[in-house]
């Protein structure tokens, strides 16, 4: 009864979701200052939704600490922290090399390279970004390719993917967004293939990554490390100081980011409200018992585990499971391979469970993708040769 009372009073507005992403504001916000440079954010229009109700406490999360918001004076606004958010601030930084000195021991900053020379010596590698200009049929295959690469992402972890709930939203301003520099296109190729893929959204000086993906037959090349160095060498080209790599506690941008921030949540209400002013207070004291007994390890908050998962697309070194399993071992390289075996293209999607095994012997010998050929048995469906620097035979158990 209290419960349904509380919620009956209460609208909660996601500001990363309504201002940042679609660039709109609540009509009980004065004003949006980018704190990076002391003006106001541009690009921004109010709602339609009459938000300003005074019969209405709203409560405002995942306010990133670049912004400062001013409301109405008949609103009272209550402030304090939860959940946690990372950001590479490159203010101090003359380059990536520079920033890479200071953020990385020299082993890591190898390791980096390494990955991207890796890649590079397997495949046939291009980088490409789409910033104010884009052929709308480009678009629309490459959120094609977004879509998939994400759903089979997350049907190997067995979690959901949060930005899939709009993606129609996405689908259908993103490119307009790209057209008016609100937002930008990230995209590692193989050859004319899309292997990794990042939505970004922009804010004069500031880029937030919000959403990436790979494809996971390329999981041993580490893409989600050379995807976040391409786009720093293209935020220091374009003058972008801060990357933005949003909400969630995940392991690689405790890697990359040298800043961690709160995100700040308001509650704000009619202060000439008596019934209001103590649901607020009232709903302030319960969030920082939340907070406290979450932070003590007693109640965990489950909204702040889903909130930490909400890029969990990100997280890398899991090992694709397909359902198939494949035997691989090596034979004498004088081998011959006679009629009893066929030439296939294992780019076909009906070979695709071969896909995996293959890059991953590309990334342990240093081989070259073109300077490999597939053969399938003639006479045992689930026999292939793998023939390149070293010759393999395949056999699928499943």
């Amino acid at each position: 009864m209290i419960k349904k009372l509380i919620l009956s009073k209460l609208e909660i507005h996601n500001f990363y979701f309504l201002n940042i992403i679609k660039r709109l504001a609540l009509p009980l916000f004065d004003d949006i200052l980018n704190t990076t440079t002391n003006k106001p954010l541009k690009n921004v229009e109010k709602t339609g939704y009459k938000a300003a109700n005074n019969h209405k406490i709203h409560y405002i999360t995942y306010i990133p600490p670049y912004v400062k918001i001013s409301v109405n004076n008949s609103f009272k606004k209550l402030a304090f922290n939860r959940f946690n958010g990372f950001l590479i601030d490159l203010e101090n930084f003359n380059s990536i090399q520079d920033y890479m000195s200071k953020q990385f021991g020299s082993k890591s900053r190898s390791k980096i390279r390494s990955y991207t020379r890796r890649v590079e010596t397997c495949f046939n590698i291009t980088y490409q970004i789409y910033f104010g200009d884009m052929d709308e049929t480009v678009f629309k295959q490459l959120f094609i390719e977004l879509e998939c690469m994400i759903k089979r992402r997350f049907d190997q972890r067995g979690d959901q993917h949060q930005p899939l709930e709009d993606w129609n939203y996405y689908e259908n301003t993103a490119y307009q967004n790209i057209i008016n520099k609100n937002a930008s296109l990230f995209v590692i190729y193989d050859n004319n293939k899309p292997i990794d893929i990042c939505i970004n959204y922009h804010f004069e000086n500031i880029m937030i990554n919000y959403i990436r993906t790979y494809d996971i037959d390329y999981s041993k090349f580490k893409l989600g490390s050379i995807d976040i160095f391409k786009q720093l060498e293209w935020c220091f080209e374009n003058d972008i100081k801060f990357f933005d790599l949003g909400i969630g506690i995940l392991t690689y941008k405790k890697q990359w980011c040298n800043v961690t921030y709160n995100f700040k949540n308001y509650i704000i209400y009619n202060k000439n409200s008596a019934i209001n002013t103590v649901f607020g207070i009232l709903l302030l004291l319960f969030y920082k018992l939340k907070i406290f007994l979450d932070n003590n390890k007693i109640i965990l908050d489950k909204e702040n585990r889903i909130a930490d998962a909400a890029n969990s697309s990100n997280k890398e070194n899991i090992n694709p499971v397909d359902s198939f399993e494949l035997e691989t071992n090596v034979i004498p390289k004088t081998t011959e391979l006679n009629t009893d075996y066929s030439k296939i293209n294992f780019e076909l999607e009906e070979f695709s469970f071969l896909r995996n095994v293959i890059y991953d012997y590309l990334y342990l010998n240093f081989d070259h993708k073109n300077n490999v050929s597939i053969y399938k048995s003639n006479n045992h469906h689930n026999e292939f040769i793998l023939s390149g620097k070293k010759i393999m035979k395949l056999t699928l158990k499943n």
